[in-house]
């Protein structure tokens, strides 16, 4: 249980109490009527009439009082100061009390012993009656027995015997006793109160946590729903064009359709790794690399990827020049910056889209501007969230996936890289991305001159293992097309007899994650490894995109590619790893 159980506002405390000695206390003033009437009744033949009437009448005025009081609060509005209820309450029971200790002087019957012992009985029953009632706030409680206990202590000690004394001495220690069991009564009662507050918060608390769950299965759901469709597509269109290059037999024709089976693939493969980002930034095992650099290379890069594809939209691209660096990790901005760029190219129809940047302090802030569609303010949100479009009503597969803006605000959280928009319906968009300038300047010193090297592919042992046959012949054939001799396998034992019959130790592991017989790749790297003596140079393929696959690969040091790898990111990974592996034996 954290302190903030413990803890419980002073206000709500205060609250209760009142709204107790208000509401509740209407059975105090009852009870004290009745037992008013009765005491005037027995004592009418002992007392003067014009007492008892004159202390019944103020005794009824004071209950008149009361009610009118207790009526006004719950009348009350809800900006009222509990404060000031309390300390009204607690006079009017000083006065009630002071009534009461009026008694003792106005009623007590000389001589008549069982008068004077019913007269303290009556007060006695108003000090337990008040107990019930009015001891969740002791300065309420005390504020009320006082007057008469010690009116009752004083009286009944004037006169000169020992029983007198003895009544006297029990009055003034009934109240001490009665003001012990009052605290006792409202402590346990703010103990209830805390208790009960609590509980109350966990369930609100409780159904907060179950109202988000329940949003974030829907939003898992429209997510999944919306993936599904962007995937379907261009896999309907890959399996026509397939079935139309079968029966193909002009060249021409064939070349056209190959073109479109990879307009198709490519645009399954921009969801795969959209989605493969977005699964990244959310399990967070992206790490970013902050150094210094200079922003002008990575705005032409930028200008360089959407150059032409701004001239077909007939759309001016202009990137403003500028000298400063700034402090971030250059992969995952230039990403950002990508996608923004993208983002205002395809939503942009005429006029054109600017890139440049402005010093505010200590930091930068790079801006994009377009002439697109605007974005209206109500939708300005949620335009960061996953699939979302704003071209029209229905999605748009021509507008995109709707996940680069998501990717974009991931990025800038995990980069502590603000990011704003500023737009206006009709006239276009400024996305803003606030970052740190360079905490260095430059380094002067002359770079080295790059010297040339062979290729660390050609000629090596690569050790592909995956229990799918097409994959294999897959990797085979695109392995040999490198120059890389190859030992393919089903599982690591078919693997090491090749191997064994070879002599040779591979250079390179590549493994599928999920193997036959509940094996998995990082089974078959370690043993791998174990055998040969040595961290042979691995990484593994898998489809799984699960948060605990990505941290179990993290942990491991290895190279985690997830489904679909196109060739290019195979030669990457592939030469990145023997690059490395050669720089350490030399």
């Amino acid at each position: 249980m954290t302190p903030q159980d413990h803890e419980m506002p002073v206000e709500s405390i205060l609250a209760e109490q009142v709204r107790v000695l208000y509401v509740e206390g209407q059975r105090l003033i009852l009870t004290g009527i009745a037992a008013a009437l009765i005491m005037v009744w027995v004592l009418w033949d002992q007392v003067a009439h014009g007492a008892l009437l004159g202390w019944l009448a103020a005794f009824g005025a004071y209950s008149l009082v009361r009610a009118i009081m207790t009526r006004a609060y719950r009348r009350r509005t809800s900006d009222t100061d509990d404060s000031t209820w309390m300390t009204r309450v607690q006079w009017a029971l000083v006065v009630g009390g002071c009534i009461w200790a009026s008694a003792c002087f106005l009623f007590y019957v000389p001589d008549r012993v069982e008068y004077q012992l019913f007269l303290v009985t009556m007060l006695l029953g108003a000090v337990a009656s008040g107990l019930v009632t009015l001891a969740v706030n002791l300065p309420a409680y005390v504020g009320f027995v006082t007057p008469f206990l010690a009116a009752a202590a004083i009286r009944f000690g004037m006169e000169n015997d020992p029983l007198h004394w003895g009544i006297a001495l029990a009055a003034t220690v009934t109240f001490f006793l009665f003001v012990n069991f009052a605290r006792f009564i409202q402590n346990s009662f703010v103990e209830s109160l805390r208790l009960r507050m609590q509980l109350a918060e966990r369930n609100r608390q409780l159904a907060e946590r179950n109202r988000a769950i329940e949003a974030a299965n829907l939003a898992k759901s429209r997510f999944l729903a919306a993936a599904s469709h962007d995937l379907r597509q261009p896999l309907h269109a890959l399996n026509l064009f397939v079935a139309q290059l079968h029966d193909e037999r002009d060249a021409g024709e064939r070349s056209r359709l190959v073109a479109r089976i990879d307009t198709a693939v490519g645009a399954m493969n921009a969801l795969f790794d959209a989605l493969l980002d977005i699964s990244k930034l959310d399990a967070g095992v992206l790490a970013p690399t902050l150094t210094d650099f200079p922003v002008h290379h990575l705005l032409q890069r930028v200008e360089t990827t959407f150059a032409a594809t701004a001239r077909e939209k007939e759309l001016r691209l202009r990137i403003v020049p500028s000298t400063v660096r700034i402090r971030s990790d250059a992969i995952l901005l230039e990403r950002i910056l990508l996608n923004l760029v993208s983002n205002a190219v395809r939503y942009t129809m005429q006029g054109g889209i600017v890139i440049g940047c402005r010093r505010r302090g200590p930091n930068v802030r790079i801006d994009v501007w377009d002439t697109g569609i605007g974005i209206p303010e109500d939708q300005q949100r949620n335009i960061f969230g996953e699939f979302y479009q704003i071209s029209r009503m229905e999605r748009d597969r021509h507008a995109g996936l709707g996940l680069g803006l998501a990717i974009v605000e991931r990025l800038c959280h995990l980069l502590d890289h603000p990011v704003t928009v500023a737009s206006t319906p009709g006239k276009g968009s400024r996305f803003s991305v606030l970052l740190p300038q360079a905490t260095a300047p430059a380094s002067t010193a002359l770079l080295a001159d790059a010297t040339v090297t062979v290729d660390p592919v050609r000629g090596k042992l690569v050790v592909v293992i995956d229990d799918d046959t097409l994959v294999l012949d897959g990797m085979r054939g695109v392995l040999h097309g490198w120059g890389c001799q190859t030992v393919t396998a089903e599982s690591e034992e078919t693997a090491l007899a090749t191997l064994a019959r070879g002599g040779a130790r591979p250079d390179l592991i590549i493994s599928d994650y999920r193997l036959a017989d509940g094996r998995t790749g990082f089974d078959v790297v370690e043993r791998l490894r174990r055998i040969y003596g040595t961290a042979v140079p691995a990484f593994l393929i898998t489809g799984d995109t699960t948060t605990e696959r990505m941290h179990q690969a993290h942990a491991g040091d290895l190279l985690l590619l997830h489904k679909p790898v196109t060739p290019m990111t195979l030669r990457a990974t592939v030469t990145q790893l023997l690059r490395q592996t050669s720089s350490a034996a030399g």
